[in-house]
């Protein structure tokens, strides 16, 4: 191979090189427009977020804990009552 084929060799690279380039940097200059424009054109749907339920408890859950208080106070009612009972027993006279 001779220099001046080296070198047209050498010079093609080059202008190769430089159109990738030249491409490379049009695209990028591009891109962020299109991604502009995109978003701007494309319509923006907002999905409803929900919300946490009250309490977050369901009616059978609320039904076993209000048997179970009952239960409780019930206990406690009973507990009172056997109190007075004994309370009012008058030892006997001696």
């Amino acid at each position: 191979m001779s220099t001046k084929q080296l070198l047209a060799e050498i010079e093609r690279g080059i202008n190769a090189l430089q159109k990738a380039r030249a491409l490379c940097l049009k695209s990028e200059a591009v891109a962020p427009k299109a991604k502009a424009t995109a978003a701007k054109t494309a319509k923006v749907t907002r999905v409803p977020v929900k919300k946490a339920a009250k309490g977050g408890m369901s009616d059978e859950s609320r039904a076993k804990i209000a048997a179970a208080q009952q239960k409780r106070w019930a206990k406690i009612r009973r507990a009172k009552k056997k109190a007075a009972k004994s309370a009012l027993v008058v030892p006997a006279a001696e």
